[in-house]
């Protein structure tokens, strides 16, 4: 009984989720959600571009470097944001502006072997 009503918690949290507009799900800094949400939607298509998302970055990362925020809380945000990006087809030219920004923030796509 248990395993039924966990299952369908589920499938309604993602069948809620498939009705509205695609949204970041990763871990934005808890008072910068909108900012964390900016980059998204200026890092993915149809709206996403180099300079919106380069923009959107920086604002972001200026918002918690002003706050104090921790820098690994920050680093952590942005690698899950890298990642949720990347994966709602953020594209190369995304990619490579998180890298020169935000090298640490965990490499996506191919990479040269270090060997």
């Amino acid at each position: 009984m248990r395993k039924n009503l966990a299952f369908l918690a589920t499938a309604g949290v993602i069948s809620a989720m498939s009705f509205g507009p695609i949204q970041a799900m990763a871990a934005a800094v808890p008072g910068f959600e909108d900012l964390y949400n900016a980059v998204f939607v200026s890092c993915t298509p149809p709206a996403g571009t180099p300079v919106a998302c380069e923009a959107a970055i920086n604002a972001y990362s200026a918002a918690l470097v002003a706050a104090g925020i921790d820098p690994a809380v920050a680093l952590q945000s942005f690698t899950e944001l890298r990642a949720e990006i990347a994966a709602a087809g953020g594209g190369a030219a995304i990619d490579a502006l998180f890298e020169e920004l935000l090298p640490d923030s965990g490499a996506i796509g191919n990479q040269a072997s270090p060997v």
